[in-house]
């Protein structure tokens, strides 16, 4: 099959990214998730009881899960706190979450293309926006040396819980990602990203700080909300649409992010989803500085050179 391409609509640019092809079945590809989120339940209908009744007390929704989307975001992101994503305690016992069962659905299709591997023994992985700690559960599970980065003061909390309680040791860290940390600069990997380049005000800056974080060799994966079509090549809500939505992109706007943050072009891999979402995969070859400095947010910053 031939791969299918995004071009730009510039008649003198040659870039195009390709959508990744399948690389297993999606049947295999779901299986190995759910073996690397089985292992974080428990035993006994006691013990998921305990431990999902002592999360709830801790850290109860303050807005219904399914209703999230119509209601709680009219609220500012900081200002509530709801479950993330669907959690089976073990035994029948499972929480519900605003976004269900996206984190097995994602990594699923992710490893169906080739673009997550199935097994991340030795691995060093940097899950970034993780809310509730599910898409954690899941890079663990295949055997990453997972650290997480959550703005939410609430959500990282209570990740950690999840994870303490799960008998995960993933260190959940609260903070921003724009909050620079140079000692980890070389330091990944792997960078998963489901959910959160949308919902930031500089996209450019922000996949700039993942390519310095990331080992020369070293790839991301990014999930997005998007926008359809060559004639909608970027979408923007602001805060003026529920969701918190800043820049949504198309797949041509999503490869030239990666492109300008570091990322070898002939790398790049975007993949417009059954439901409309964007994934984008790209490798990091070697450190170099970026392509362009002018309007760069962050001038004079380490950022802007070979890091």
């Amino acid at each position: 099959m031939t791969p299918r391409t995004h071009r730009t609509r510039d008649k003198d640019s040659l870039m195009t990214f390709p959508s990744p092809q399948p690389v297993t079945s999606r049947a295999e590809a779901n299986r190995r998730v759910a073996l690397a989120i089985e292992q974080w339940k428990t035993s006994t209908a006691e013990q998921a009881n305990s431990i999902a009744d002592l999360i709830e007390r801790e850290y109860p929704d303050q807005e219904p899960p399914d209703a999230f989307w119509d209601t709680a975001s009219s609220s500012a992101f900081r200002d509530f706190f709801v479950w993330g994503h669907d959690h089976d305690f073990g035994c029948g016992r499972v929480r519900r979450g605003a976004m269900a069962t996206r984190h097995l659905e994602i990594t699923a299709e992710a490893m169906e293309h080739g673009l997550l591997a199935t097994d991340l023994t030795g691995t060093r992985v940097l899950d970034v926006g993780c809310w509730s700690g599910g898409d954690v559960l899941v890079l663990a599970g295949l055997g990453g040396e997972t650290t997480a980065i959550e703005e939410h003061p609430i959500a990282a909390k209570a990740a950690r819980r999840l994870l303490e309680l799960s008998g995960c040791s993933v260190e959940v860290i609260e903070d921003s990602l724009y909050s620079e940390r140079v000692d980890w600069v070389h330091q990944f990997d792997y960078v998963y990203c489901s959910g959160v380049i949308y919902h930031v005000t500089d996209p450019l800056l922000f996949a700039r700080i993942l390519f310095a974080y990331l080992k020369p060799g070293g790839a991301i994966l990014l999930e997005s909300k998007a926008v359809f079509g060559e004639d909608s090549i970027c979408g923007y809500s602001g805060t003026m649409e529920k969701g918190w939505n800043w820049y949504a992109p198309n797949e041509i706007v999503f490869g030239r992010w990666l492109v300008d943050a570091g990322f070898d072009a002939s790398s790049v891999r975007v993949l417009r989803r059954a439901n409309g979402r964007l994934l984008a995969w790209a490798k990091k070859h070697e450190a170099c500085a970026m392509r362009e400095t002018a309007g760069f947010s962050r001038p004079g910053s380490w950022l802007e050179g070979v890091v």
